[in-house]
C-alpha cells in the first residue's frame, strides 16, 4: 500500500511539473487552490454562503483588488488542484500577499487570500472531532490590518462603526490592499504548545481556555481580523485631546527611525510586541532601541493614554465590512508553493514595495524555489 501511495504522489508531481515546466527546480510542493465545498462544511463553514454572500475566489473577485495591473487577475481555473488535494476544487490563487511574522516581526510570511466573512452567519453548528466549533478555533488566531488611517489629508485617531469613539474623522476598516498603511501581521506562530494559541489575545486571557495550533487545529487557514492603530494620544484630532502627548511622540520618533513609516506618515509596526508596546501593555519587552529603564516609564505613562489600540469589528455584521478571512498562510513556501505566474500582493508606494523585503523573497522563492538565503 505503501508503494501505491507513493506512485500516486509521484503521479501528482510529475503532472503539476509539467504544467510549470519554466521551473528549473524540484517542485514538490503545490500552490494554494482554494477549498471544495465539502471540505468546508465538514470544517464549519456553511459554503453555499460563501459562494453567494462572501466574495469567495473563483466565484467572485477575478479582477481587482489585490490584482493591481491592468489584466492581472486573483485566481485562475487550474484542473491539477483537486488532483493534488481531493479537499481543494479547481481555483488555484494567484494573489500572493506579504505579511510580517507576528513573533519575530520578519517579512517571511505568505498568505493566500480565498474568501472574506462578514458575519457569524457563515459558520455552522458543527464541531470538530475534539467538540470545537470553527468559529472557537479562528478566534485564536488573529490577522492584524493597518487600515489607513487618512480621512481627506488628516489622521483620523478611532475607526469608525463598533470599535470607535463615535466622533469625527473615523476611518473605515477597508482591508483591501489599497485600504491599508502597511502590509499585514499574521499569527500563524501561535500553538498549543507554549499556550499561545488561545481564543483571544493571548495576553489578555488566561488557562484553562482552549488552546489550539494554526497548522494543526485551523485546517481553513482562517483568521479573525485585527485591526489596530494610532490613538488621539499619538495623533490627536479630539476636541479633549488636539495635540498628542510628548510620550508618543517620543514613542513615534523612535519607532519610524527603526521601522521606517507608513503611507499614513505613522510607523510601520512589524510585530506583536511592538503593539503591546504601543499599547502601553505591562511587562512588555523593550521595542524600538528604548531601555528598560525608559520602557518602564514609557509603558507607565500609557496606563491612562495609550498611543495605540485594537479590535475586531462586530461579529453579527454590523459594521459592514469583513470579520474573519479564509487566508490560509503557505507553510513552506519554497520548491513550488509560489507558482511562475503568482503575483505579490504588498502596499505599494508609486508601484513599489513600501517594505523592499517581501519582493526580495518572493522573486528568490519563484525563480529558485527557496528562500534567498539558502
Amino acid at each position: 500500500m505503501r508503494n501505491v501511495c507513493k506512485s500516486v504522489f509521484l503521479v501528482c508531481l510529475l503532472t503539476w511539473a509539467a504544467s510549470l515546466s519554466a521551473q528549473t527546480f524540484p517542485v514538490f510542493n503545490f500552490p494554494p487552490c482554494d477549498f471544495s465545498d465539502n471540505f468546508y462544511m465538514e470544517n464549519g463553514f456553511d459554503a453555499s454562503k460563501l459562494s453567494t454572500m462572501g466574495a469567495r475566489f473563483g466565484d467572485a473577485r477575478l479582477t481587482g483588488a489585490p490584482a493591481f495591473l491592468p489584466g492581472q487577475v486573483n485566481w485562475v481555473t487550474d484542473s491539477n488542484c483537486s488532483v493534488n488535494d481531493p479537499n481543494r476544487r479547481n481555483v488555484r490563487i494567484l494573489a500572493t500577499t506579504g505579511a510580517y511574522k507576528d513573533d519575530t516581526g520578519l517579512p517571511t510570511e505568505f498568505f493566500s487570500a480565498i474568501a472574506f466573512v462578514f458575519n457569524q452567519n457563515f459558520f455552522t453548528s458543527n464541531v470538530n472531532a475534539r467538540g470545537f466549533m470553527l468559529q472557537d478555533i479562528v478566534g485564536a488566531f488573529e490577522a492584524y490590518a493597518a487600515t489607513k488611517q487618512t480621512v481627506n489629508g488628516v489622521l483620523a485617531p478611532s475607526p469608525c462603526g463598533s470599535m470607535g469613539d463615535g466622533l469625527q474623522p473615523c476611518f473605515s476598516p477597508i482591508i483591501a490592499t489599497p485600504g491599508l498603511r502597511h502590509d499585514w501581521r499574521l499569527s500563524s506562530n501561535r500553538n498549543g504548545l507554549d499556550g499561545s494559541g488561545i481564543p483571544g489575545d493571548p495576553p489578555k486571557v488566561v488557562t484553562p481556555n482552549p488552546v489550539f495550533s494554526y497548522f494543526g487545529d485551523d485546517l481553513t487557514g482562517s483568521w479573525i481580523i485585527t485591526h489596530f492603530w494610532w490613538t488621539k494620544f499619538a495623533v490627536g484630532g479630539r476636541p479633549d485631546q488636539p495635540n498628542p502627548t510628548s510620550t508618543c511622540q517620543t514613542i513615534l520618533a523612535a519607532a519610524g527611525k527603526q521601522n521606517g513609516f507608513s503611507l499614513d506618515g505613522t510607523p510601520i509596526l512589524h510585530s506583536g510586541d511592538e503593539l503591546h508596546f504601543i499599547e502601553g501593555v505591562p511587562g512588555t519587552p523593550p521595542q524600538f532601541g528604548f531601555s528598560q529603564h525608559q520602557t518602564d516609564a514609557l509603558l507607565q505613562a500609557q496606563a491612562t493614554a495609550p498611543c495605540g489600540a485594537e479590535g475586531n469589528l462586530a461579529p453579527n455584521g454590523t459594521d459592514g465590512g469583513a470579520v474573519w478571512l479564509v487566508c490560509p498562510t503557505i507553510l513552506d513556501p519554497r520548491n513550488g508553493a509560489i507558482a511562475q505566474d503568482a503575483f505579490l500582493d504588498v502596499v505599494r508606494s508609486n508601484g513599489s514595495p513600501i517594505d523592499a523585503r517581501f519582493q526580495t523573497t518572493f522573486s528568490c522563492l519563484q525563480s529558485t524555489g527557496k528562500f534567498c538565503n539558502e
